[in-house]
């Protein structure tokens, strides 16, 4: 099919960019190929002279339902643009919360040193006369710990005295999962039992700071 100069000028062009992993090698290739079309025909540069072209003007502008494989695609790219928008921003949005966080902590820590340096020979001398006596009594702290540590394990049972409480936590009881996965498709009927918890997600900045949170709030 012959195409007017302006709409082979546009279906020439190969450099539509296709976000990675969002599609599938066949969507990826017709994006890739008439990508700058379809987006010249959606957004009026470009006067659509078909009847499909008129129809591929309508479902993407949201006046109906895509049927063909340009309209499906250019359907997802739409959905797919909106979500990347939403993700730049909320990320975005955290970048500079987690920016100002620091820049007021730099601002305390600031502020606190000047208090400090005020008193800093007196707050060294405090260090040196208690430093012999602090080590001694951790070390005795952290003795007596490990002694009762090892009375519990000993013991087999959680115990309680002195106002101290230890609990007993027998050894937890772990099963390879790919092989208990590879068993249970030979009995089904296992799959029963099978439970897969909430789902989470993990933040990392540059800095190495993050962590893991749950669906429904819990940090880990």
């Amino acid at each position: 099919m012959l195409h007017s100069p302006d709409h082979a000028a546009y279906i020439a062009r190969h450099d539509f960019p296709v976000p990675s992993g969002a599609f599938a090698p066949a969507e990826a290739e017709l994006l890739a190929k008439y990508g700058r079309w379809m987006e010249a025909l959606a957004s009026g540069v470009l006067a659509p002279v078909t009847p499909g072209q008129e129809q591929f003007v309508l479902v993407a502008r949201g006046d109906g339902e895509p049927t063909t494989d340009f309209e499906r695609v250019w359907a997802k790219w739409l959905k797919e643009k909106v979500i990347a928008e939403e993700v730049a921003e909320t990320f975005q949005a955290l970048k500079q919360a987690k920016s100002h966080a620091s820049e007021v902590e730099a601002e305390y820590l600031a502020a606190r040193q000047l208090v400090l340096a005020s008193v800093r020979q007196q707050l060294d001398a405090v260090d040196a006369a208690f430093a012999e006596q602090m080590q001694a009594a951790n070390e005795g702290a952290s003795n007596a710990e490990k002694v009762t540590r090892e009375l519990v394990l000993k013991l087999g049972r959680s115990a309680s005295a002195a106002g101290v409480k230890v609990a007993y936590i027998a050894g937890r009881v772990t099963w390879d999962a790919d092989k208990m996965a590879a068993f249970a498709e030979l009995h089904p009927e296992l799959k029963e039992f099978r439970k897969v918890g909430k789902p989470f997600v993990q933040l990392r900045f540059a800095d190495g700071s993050g962590g893991a949170v749950s669906e429904d709030g819990e940090r880990s």
